[in-house]
């Protein structure tokens, strides 16, 4: 079932009142909503698969731009651009809640979204499957968070959005303080459990649409969509705060685990390794200048 909130998926074709002798002209709708499906069916990237979607809708709809948001997920999927009016739709395939979508709209519309939406219904619960299983290659075992590969895909999507749209976006790199001595004196499996303790208490410190990565060993990046510089410091200052509130290991042996962040924006035509190289340079100030600490980048 699907719907805003309830709508049968596949969504049946009207048929015609009366009986009437078939010609290609009345065939040929038929025909397009066939091709329109097998064309959904065999994209698997959700990204695409919307853009596909929208681009049919724009031929007859005043529909600029649709905004996925997958179930239990802080991610989402855009297409095309944002207007001054959001419609929103819920949509269920076969008993299962496969999200939510939004669509941009610059006029009215004549049907309700849930019906416009129908067609997407089955190929959006294939891609979100297909995309579930990329999902599981690009987390990081021990923590949760996304390990390096899905690091550079995140990067390169941002730095993108950046550079069509104009968007800002902030990049912290965190480092626990003090880790080597942990490990040596409590040995790794202490160390393992201050770095899920630290994982835990970044990403709950962040915004739905923020994500973060474990970059390597005791090192973790934080990704801050349509934010400033000035925003991202003090979502640095929450995480580092907060850790240093609640991470703490038996006080007779290294007590409290701290870390130290550096911060950087994007500015306009920078590359990822530019902006990666400034927060890395800001993070060395924060631990050359006495750990514990948030720094901005220049």
């Amino acid at each position: 079932m699907a719907g805003a909130d309830i709508l049968q998926f596949p969504h049946p074709i009207a048929q015609p009142a009366q009986p009437r002798a078939s010609t290609p002209a009345q065939r040929a709708p038929g025909l397009a909503e066939l091709e329109l499906s097998n064309r959904l069916h065999r994209q698997l990237d959700l990204r695409k698969l919307l853009e596909l979607f929208l681009e049919e809708l724009r031929l007859t709809l005043p529909v600029e731009g649709l905004c996925y948001s997958p179930p239990d997920s802080a991610e989402c999927f855009v297409a095309g651009r944002g207007t001054s009016r959001t419609l929103r739709s819920r949509l269920h395939l076969d008993g299962e809640y496969l999200g939510q979508i939004e669509a941009q709209v610059r006029d009215e519309l004549h049907s309700p979204l849930a019906a416009l939406l129908a067609p997407l219904a089955a190929p959006l619960g294939n891609a979100l499957q297909h995309h579930r299983l990329k999902l599981m290659a690009r987390k990081d075992p021990l923590t949760g968070l996304g390990n390096r590969m899905a690091l550079d895909a995140a990067l390169a999507t941002e730095v993108a959005r950046a550079q069509r749209f104009g968007q800002p976006f902030a990049l912290l790199i965190a480092d626990i303080d003090h880790f080597k001595r942990i490990n040596d004196s409590l040995g790794h499996s202490a160390g393992d459990q201050v770095i899920r303790a630290v994982a835990t208490q970044a990403r709950d410190c962040l915004r739905p649409y923020d994500q973060a990565f474990r970059f390597g060993g005791e090192e973790f990046v934080v990704i801050l969509s349509q934010t400033s510089l000035a925003k991202g410091m003090q979502i640095a200052e929450r995480i580092r705060k907060r850790i240093a509130q609640r991470c703490s290991l038996d006080a007779a042996t290294t007590g409290k685990i701290t870390v130290s962040i550096g911060a950087a924006e994007i500015r306009e035509a920078e590359t990822v390794d530019g902006l990666f190289d400034r927060a890395d340079r800001a993070l060395y100030r924060a631990k050359s200048e006495g750990r514990n600490r948030s720094i901005a980048a220049d």
